[in-house]
Formats: structure tokens, sequence, C-alpha cells
């Protein structure tokens, strides 16, 4: 081991041992430096393994602090009668599915409902300077109808960012387009007709919950536990040619917040090979890992073109950019014919500027930046509601993304979020991840907004995000008491 993960071992040691609670707080950077003869750059690397490890975290103008130690939690899934019954069920989410999703323009948009960073953590002023250098030396072919594959410029820029992580895509692989859930619902439109069936997880975003419905496509689920997906379960379906594709998470997935195992993501780009059906991997949290280093996607290991890799920057940098990627693979005719009949393009001004902001290396510096935040707000976060929730809240243990998913037995979610929906706050109840009654007992909260304390002023909204976690945690009670009386 390095010497800093040898120092990090002893603190390890310690806090297994009790000899240092949860929630103690740990020496300064430089008086630990002093304190185990290190020098300040292996104290401070000390303090970052230990923060990826999820032993510690920091809290802004206060310093290091040892974090709960959290258990996995094993995620509500299908049980074998269940599965018996529902598995191979084909469903329609017209049907099914509840009418819940992104809407920032509704009164009821507040932070902890949609998943995205804080305009804090947005890099505006980097932006702007690289917008105005762009559009200075602009030339006339920004202001022409742009190439529906995308300007070559960012083309390449993407494969060269994305060589740095291992992942090694040519300029020609990649068709941009106008957002992830845009490159998503091109693949489903370029790979199946209305009516088809689509295989996806359990539970699965809302937002491609709503696509789907609005595209006409069935869906069956296949359940989704701690360990991965049921790839046993997404095999007899491929055998039984009950789908024509799955559209699968496979990094920092929303709502779970949970990774494939590398095996897992190997085992789905053979399956897609082995039964010549497509597989279509919505990857936009793939660089919002806890660890520096982003998990590779299950697009690493298709060696013959069966997974369509798609997503954007919405997640990392900014939603109201509109501007994400897709690798079709072998079906790439077919995507950017798709891609041609239903738009002229993305906008040209918006990709050059990205393609600016990644060659000068900011895009990169934003996103390493923006992920140790992260990292720390989902655990002040599960702090927060370890010590507010009942006792049997299961509060999962995120290896990246923005949310946490919360199961507590016995609580009516849906009621849980139409009374929060009364105070102002946004959540989404467990209902809207899935077209089956199983996630009943469960809510989605987005972390991308710093947990400022009551006390500290707060202009995203009138209450503050501490306010609204402990108002929501009184609703959580409130709810629970009434079902315990209705019994």
């Amino acid at each position: 081991m390095t010497l800093y993960e040898t120092l990090a071992q002893y603190f390890i040691e310690d806090i297994q041992a009790q000899k240092l609670p949860a929630g103690t707080r740990l020496p300064a950077l430089r008086s630990m430096a002093k304190q185990h003869q290190v020098s300040l750059s292996t104290a401070t690397k000390t303090y970052d393994y230990l923060q990826q490890m999820g032993w510690i975290y920091a809290q802004p103008q206060s310093g290091y602090f040892v974090a709960n130690q959290i258990t996995n939690t094993a995620f509500p899934t299908l049980n074998a009668h269940d599965l018996t019954l529902k598995g191979l069920e084909q469903r329609d989410p017209k049907r099914f599915a509840p009418s819940s999703g992104y809407n920032p323009a509704s009164a009821l948009f507040s932070p902890l409902g949609t998943s995205m960073i804080s305009p804090e953590l947005q890099p505006s002023v980097a932006l702007q300077r690289c917008i105005k250098r762009v559009t200075r030396r602009a030339g006339k072919h920004l202001f022409q109808y742009p190439d529906t594959q995308g300007d070559s410029g960012l083309r390449n820029a993407l494969a060269e960012h994305f060589r740095y992580n291992n992942l090694a895509f040519s300029a020609a692989d990649f068709v941009i387009t106008n957002g992830c859930i845009d490159a998503v619902k091109l693949a489903i439109e370029s790979l199946t007709k209305e009516g088809d069936t689509i295989a996806i997880s359990s539970p699965c975003f809302s937002g491609l919950l709503d696509l789907l419905s609005a595209l006409s496509r069935k869906v069956i689920e296949i359940p989704i536990s701690d360990k991965g997906l049921d790839l046993d379960h997404l095999e007899a379906i491929l055998q039984q040619g009950l789908i024509k594709a799955s559209l699968f998470s496979t990094s920092n997935m929303n709502p779970t917040g949970m990774t494939l195992p590398i095996e897992q993501k190997q085992a789905l780009a053979k399956l897609a090979a082995q039964y010549e059906t497509p597989m279509i991997e919505d990857d936009v949290y793939f660089e919002l890992g806890h660890q520096k280093q982003p998990t590779l996607p299950a697009k690493y290991w298709d060696k013959n073109g069966y997974v369509i890799w798609c997503g954007s920057f919405s997640k990392t940098l900014a939603a109201g950019l509109r501007l994400g990627w897709c690798v079709p693979g072998r079906y790439f005719a077919s995507y950017l014919n798709q891609h041609a009949l239903t738009s002229f393009g993305v906008n040209g001004l918006m990709q050059s500027c990205m393609a600016e902001f990644i060659n000068t290396g900011e895009y990169r510096s934003h996103v390493n930046k923006v992920r140790g935040v992260l990292t720390q707000h989902i655990h002040r976060y599960q702090q927060f509601l370890i010590e507010h929730l009942p006792d049997n809240a299961n509060i999962s243990t995120p290896q990246g993304g923005i949310v946490l998913w919360v199961q507590i037995p016995g609580l009516n979610a849906v009621q849980l979020e139409k009374e929060a929906n009364e105070q102002g706050i946004d959540i989404r109840s467990g209902a809207c991840f899935s077209t089956h009654d199983f996630y009943h007992d469960c809510f989605r909260i987005n972390c991308g907004w710093p947990l400022e304390d009551s006390r500290e002023e707060n202009t995203v909204d009138k209450q503050g995000i501490y306010q609204q976690l402990s108002t929501l945690c009184l609703l959580v009670k409130k709810t629970l008491n009434h079902s315990i009386a209705t019994q």
C-alpha cells in the first residue's frame, strides 16, 4: 500500500473499533500531517481516500467528520411469487405508470425533486468566458444548418476526453444530440416500432417510463437489487423473444444510485450479442462516481456493436445546454437517418463552445471538482436522514450520482409525496419508478443542492434545504402514524 493508504487504514481501524464514533471531528489537515509526521500532500490524499471510501465526510468551513457506516441496503425487489405471476408480463406504461416527472416550471418544483446539481456548482463564469471566445472568432459556418452527425470539433473533443478514461472511440463513432433523453429517444425510434416491448430495470428512472409511454412502447421490468440486475430473468425473456431491445442505466443509476458490477456489465454486452438484441445504455451519470476514476460502461465490452451508448452534459455541467451524444455501434446508419428525419441537427454555437470547454481542460477540472462536492452532499444528506427518520428506515449507499433512495416499511409514499407537495416540497414517491406497485414504501430525493443550516442564508427557496428536509422527516412520521391508525 502507499503511505496515504496505510495511514488511512489506521483511521479505518479506529472507526471500526468505535474509538472514533460517527460525528467525531478529525484533526485539521496540518495538524494531522504534523501528528503523523507526513507531508501535507499525503495528509490530503489520506482524507480524500477516506472520503471516497465513505468513512468520513467534509463539511465546508468546519472540517472533516466520521461518517455513519450505513450497511448496503437490499433494495425492494420482486419476490419469487411476484416473478412467477408478473415476471414475463408485458406492461403498457400508459396504463400503469403514474404521470409524474420533470417539470421545472411547476409551482411545486423544488431542489429535492429533480435530479440535478445546484446553480452554485455550475461553472457559469468559465462557460461565459468560453462562449465569448468562441463567438469572437466565429465563422459563417456557425450560422448555417449544423452537420446532422454533429460538429466535428465536438466529436473529436469527446473522443479525446473519453480516451483519457480508457474508452477508445473515434470522432466518427459519435452522433451529437439534444441531451441524453433525446439520444435515448432516437435509439428507441430507430430500433423499435409502436407496440414493441423493451426490457427495463425495476425500479427505472421515471423520465424513461414517461418517454416509453409517449412512444407507445410496452415494457417488461427486470428486478434489481443490491447485487445488480436479475440476469437469469433477462436471459429467459431473451430466449423467448419477448423483447425487441433493452434499456438500462449501468452506472450511478437513478433512482438507487448503485452501479452494476463489472461482471454484470460484461454479461449485458454478451447477452445483447448472443441474442442479437440491441441494448440502449443510458449513461448520463457515468462521470459522477465517488471514485476518482469513472467506472467503465457496458459499451466498453461491446465488441459487436449491439450496445448503443448514450450520455450528456446535463448532470455534470448544466441541464440547459441540451447537449448529448450517442455511440450507436452497428445501428449507426439507421440512428443517423432517424436523427436527420426528426431534426436539423444541434445548435452549432453551443457545440463549438462545448468543444472549447473540453479542449481547454476546464470541463475535466469541473467534473473532478463537482464529483467531490456531490460525494460530500450525499454524506451530509445521509447523516441528516439517519438522525431524523425512524430507526427502520433503509437509506441507500450510492456509488455515485446525485440521489438517495429511501425505503421505510409501512410508509405510504404516494400520500407522503402529496402532503409534501402541499407544503412546497418536491419529492418522488417510489410509484413513479415502476409500472408495478412494488415501491409504495420508497421515495427518492435529490442531493444536488448544499444542505445549509436553517440559520444560514439560502437563496434557492423560501424554506431552505435544511428546513425542507426537517419538514419532510416530520411528514414521514405523520404519514406512518396515520397508516398505523387506519390499519
